[in-house]
C-alpha cells in the first residue's frame, strides 16, 4: 500500500515533510491537519506541501526529466546511424535500437516493480533504486559512444579476436553496452514515474504532467537543434558530458526528494529464491491481465508502442535516406516539431484538466492514425516532412500527455508499480518481436523506408478498438468522479486492512 493508506495526524507526516523541507515543503510541526497551516496544503501520503514547497518539488522532479530527455534522445538518434554505418541489417538495426528494451523489461521489470513496491528502507521505497541505476546507464552510453575505439582495442589485443574485423567486433561491443543500457536504463525510467505518483498530489498530476512533458519538450528541442548536428562527428564527446550530467543531476535529485513513509508490504506467499521469484514472475502477468480495464489498456499500449518505437529508427532512415534531407536540417525539423509540442503541452493539460484525461486520450488515439496514412500519400520532401511532422503533434501530444494522466489514477495506489510497469513489461516486452517483424517487413521491401508509414498506419488504427473497451470500463467502475482501481479477485482475497482505510 502506499503512503496515501496512512492517516493525515500519523507521526510520519512531519518525517516526511521535513525530509521535503529541502523542498521548501511545510507542514504543522506537530503533524496536525491543513487547519493547522497558513494558505492552502497539498497532500499525498504523509507528505505535505505549501505552494511554494510544491513549486520546489517540481523543480526538482522537471529538472530530472530535463536531463533525462537529454541523455535518452543521444542513444535514440545515434544507434540507428552509426549501426547503419556498420551495415548492419535492418533487422540488427531494429532489435538493438527496440527490440532489446523489449526483452528488458518483459523478463526484469515485472520482479523490478513489485520489489521497488515492497521495498522499505531510509530513503524510501524508489529513491535507492534510482541512486543504483542511473551510473550503469550512463557507463554504458559513454561506453557506446567509444564502442569503435574500443573495438579496434580488442582487435589489436592479439589471439583469435584477431580473426574479427574492427567492424564486427564494433558491434559485439554495442550489443553488450545497449543490453547493459536498456536494463539500467528501464529501471530509472519505471521507478522514477513510481516516484511521481508518491510524492505529486493528485489534485494538481495534470498539470504537473503538462509541465512534466514541456520540459520534455524543451530539453528534445535543444538537442536537435544544437547537439543532433554532432552526433556522427563527435559521438564521444556527446556521450561523455550527458553521461556525467545525468548522473550528477539524479545523484543531487535523489538527495534533494524525500519520500513519505509506508506501511509494511504484505508477506511473501512464495518461498525459496528461485521458486519464488519464478512463482512472483508468473503471478505478476496473471494478476495484470486479469481484469479486463487492465488488459485492454495493456493492449492499446502494445500497439502504440509499436507503431511509434518498433519504426522509430526506420523513421530516421526515410527522413535522411528516403527524402535525401541532410543530418543537420533533419535535427532542425525535429526541433521544430517538439517545439510545435510544446505550444499544446499547456493547453492540453487543461484539456485534461476539464474533460478528463480518458477522453483526451481516446480522442488522441483515433486522430493519431490519420498522420502517417496522409504521409504514405503526400510527403516528398522536406517540406512535406516538416508539415507532416508539426501537425502530427496535436494527437501525440494528446496521447503522451492523456494516456501518462489516466496511468496515474487508472491502478490501484497500494500496487502502484506492480499495474502500471504491466504497460512497459508487455507494451515494450512485446517489441522484441515486433521490432523483428518491422525490421524484416522493411528487408521484403527492399529497404523502401515509406513503407514504415504502413506499420505505423496498421497499428494506430488498430488500437482505437480496445482504447474504446477500457473508457467503457472505466465508465462501469465509476467515470470522471467515482472511479475506483479495480482489483483481481485473488488481491481482493488476501488484501490486508491498513490503517487510514
Amino acid at each position: 500500500m502506499s503512503g496515501s493508506a496512512l492517516t493525515k495526524s500519523s507521526p510520519d507526516v512531519l518525517p516526511g515533510v521535513t525530509g521535503n523541507q529541502r523542498l521548501a515543503a511545510a507542514a504543522g510541526a506537530d503533524g496536525a491537519g491543513p487547519q493547522a497551516t497558513v494558505g492552502r496544503v497539498f497532500t499525498v501520503g504523509t507528505l505535505r506541501y505549501t505552494a511554494g514547497g510544491l513549486v520546489v518539488l517540481f523543480i526538482w522532479l522537471l529538472w530530472g526529466d530535463f536531463c533525462s530527455t537529454v541523455f535518452q534522445s543521444i542513444f535514440g538518434s545515434f544507434l540507428p546511424l552509426y549501426l547503419h554505418h556498420l551495415r548492419a541489417s535492418n533487422t540488427l538495426i531494429a532489435f538493438l535500437a527496440t527490440g532489446v528494451g523489449g526483452v528488458m523489461n518483459l523478463l526484469f521489470l515485472p520482479n523490478i516493480s513489485m520489489w521497488t513496491d515492497r521495498h522499505r528502507g531510509r530513503w524510501g521505497r524508489r529513491i535507492p533504486f534510482l541512486f543504483w541505476s542511473t551510473p550503469v546507464a550512463a557507463l554504458a552510453l559513454v561506453g557506446i559512444g567509444y564502442s569503435s575505439e574500443i573495438g579496434a582495442w580488442l582487435q589489436s589485443t592479439g589471439g583469435p579476436l584477431r580473426a574479427f574485423s574492427v567492424a564486427g567486433l564494433t558491434l559485439a561491443v554495442i550489443s553488450v553496452l545497449v543490453v547493459l543500457y536498456t536494463l539500467f536504463l528501464m529501471t530509472t525510467n519505471n521507478v522514477y514515474q513510481f516516484l511521481l505518483r508518491d510524492v505529486v498530489p493528485q489534485e494538481v498530476m495534470a498539470w504537473f504532467l503538462a509541465l512534466f512533458r514541456v520540459v520534455g519538450v524543451v530539453a528534445g528541442s535543444l538537442f536537435s537543434w544544437y547537439l543532433f548536428r554532432y552526433i556522427v562527428g563527435r559521438p564521444k564527446l556527446l556521450c561523455l558530458g550527458v553521461g556525467l550530467l545525468y548522473v550528477v543531476s539524479f545523484a543531487v535529485i535523489c538527495w534533494g526528494v524525500r519520500e513519505g513513509r509506508y506501511p509494511p508490504p504484505p508477506p511473501r506467499p512464495e518461498r525459496g529464491a528461485i521458486f519464488g521469484t519464478v512463482q512472483s514472475y508468473l503471478r505478476y502477468f496473471r494478476e495484470c491481465l486479469s481484469v479486463g480495464i487492465y488488459r485492454n489498456y495493456i493492449f492499446v499500449f502494445v500497439l502504440l508502442i509499436t507503431g511509434q518505437t518498433a519504426t522509430a529508427p526506420f523513421m530516421v532512415l526515410f527522413g535522411i535516406k528516403t527524402l535525401r534531407i541532410g543530418v543537420g536540417d533533419y535535427g532542425k525539423i525535429l526541433a521544430l516539431s517538439t517545439l510545435a509540442s510544446g505550444v499544446v503541452y499547456l493547453p492540453m493539460g487543461y484539456l485534461c484538466k476539464h474533460f478528463h484525461p480518458m477522453r483526451v486520450t481516446l480522442a488522441s488515439v483515433v486522430l493519431t492514425a490519420v498522420g502517417p496514412a496522409a504521409a504514405f500519400f503526400f510527403v516528398w520532401n522536406r517540406a512535406g516532412w516538416l508539415a507532416y511532422s508539426v501537425a502530427t503533434m496535436l494527437p501525440a501530444v494528446g496521447w503522451a500527455l492523456g494516456s501518462f494522466a489516466v496511468m496515474m489514477m487508472l491502478f490501484p495506489a497500494e500496487e502502484f508499480g506492480k499495474f502500471s510497469s504491466s504497460l512497459m513489461a508487455i507494451g515494450w516486452g512485446s517489441l522484441a518481436l515486433t521490432s523483428y517483424l518491422v525490421g524484416a517487413f522493411m528487408n521484403f521491401f527492399g529497404g523502401n523506408y515509406r513503407m514504415v508509414l504502413l506499420v505505423s498506419l496498421v497499428c494506430y488504427a488498430a488500437a482505437i478498438v480496445p482504447m474504446v473497451q477500457v473508457y467503457r470500463g472505466w465508465k462501469r467502475h465509476g467515470g470522471p468522479d467515482n472511479y475506483i482501481p479495480p482489483l483481481p479477485k485473488a488481491m481482493r482475497r488476501s488484501r490486508l486492512p491498513v490503517v487510514g482505510e
